[in-house]
């Protein structure tokens, strides 16, 4: 009989802005890591508002450490994002209203496996000290203030996975426009690259940081010859709900009888989801399309920058067998 322990790690702490914060992890088996933000409207300037853009923006970065070394690495707004692309579950939250001062809260899963309470696949027993969550909390956001944070965990009792997940940050500015390589890890399967892009699809123009994709094992093209910025973010989301997800507006119709609106169609806004992709090796959530890289000399991605060199964010997704290295 499998049994789980669900406990809390940070009850009701108060966020101070640009600090941060270690916290030992338990040491049984981890499937996965809860971390809620909770905080009050500041909306006195309407403009201000965002659905959960600033409160996942509170925290630059979050990392997991074991032995030091960093299991899970990235911005709160990526985890969410790459983790909702593995599970193929959203995060959620609560009271998403625009009342100044009203009380709000988003939860976003941090997870070790492709399911939760995987007894299976999850982050496997440690000492005491060794496993650590790390969280950088960013300067002080618009829109929001008296942030708090509630992180509760689950551990899975004498389970022993047999792999668990990783995924960090790869960051890269383009010195130039035009075609150019992000390096994959090697040594662990590889089932899939959560990607950021900059500059998207937006105005009248059709322009992107990470225009088009090749993916290459060895010097030869593997799996993906080619692939459009375009496509990748329209299939991101057809096995997954993403509706919610995507901060959006509606425009507003005047009724001359009184002062109410109709609601006119759903315009998106590209502050959050429309800046991501996701290259799925894992379709199936069996492991069967993953690229193994052992024994390969390189595993990229080429990269077309089309005309802005800005910044893109890469978060290869490794499946780790236990016994070897991470």
């Amino acid at each position: 009989m499998s049994r789980f322990i669900r406990s809390v790690l940070a009850q009701d702490e108060a966020v101070t802005a640009s600090t941060v914060i270690t916290y030992d992890l338990p040491v049984n088996a981890v499937s996965h890591i809860l971390f809620s933000l909770k905080c009050l409207n500041d909306t006195g300037t309407l403009s201000n508002y965002s659905v959960m853009q600033a409160l996942l923006a509170q925290v630059a970065k979050l990392e997991v450490l074991y032995r030091g070394q960093a299991i899970i690495s990235g911005s709160l707004a990526d985890l969410m994002m790459l983790n909702f692309m593995v599970l193929k579950a959203q995060p959620f939250g609560g009271n998403f209203v625009k009342t100044d001062d009203a009380v709000r809260w988003v939860t976003v899963p941090i997870c070790f496996g492709r399911r939760m309470f995987d007894v299976l696949e999850a982050f496997p027993s440690s000492r005491k000290g060794e496993l650590q969550l790390q969280v950088t909390y960013a300067a002080a956001q618009t829109g929001i203030d008296t942030v708090i944070a509630q992180i509760e965990t689950v551990e899975l009792v004498d389970a022993t996975p047999a792999s668990f997940l990783k995924y960090t940050t790869d960051t890269k500015t383009p010195s130039a426009t035009g075609w150019h390589d992000v390096d994959m890890p090697i040594g662990n399967d590889l089932l899939g690259a959560l990607l950021f892009s900059t500059t998207v699809p937006t105005g009248a123009t059709f322009n992107a940081s990470i225009g088009q994709v090749k993916l290459l094992v060895d010097n030869v093209e593997y799996g993906i010859s080619f692939a459009n910025w375009e496509s990748l973010h329209g299939e991101m989301l057809l096995t997954r709900p993403g509706l919610y997800l995507a901060e959006h507006f509606h425009r507003g119709i005047a009724v001359a009888s009184n002062a109410t609106y109709d609601t006119g169609i759903q315009q998106e806004d590209d502050t959050l989801v429309q800046r991501y992709s996701y290259i799925d090796l894992d379709p199936l959530g069996d492991g069967s399309f993953a690229i193994k890289t052992t024994g390969h000399n390189r595993v990229n991605l080429r990269i077309n920058q089309e005309p802005t060199a800005d910044a893109i964010r890469v978060l290869p997704v490794e499946l780790v067998k236990v016994g070897q290295a991470a």
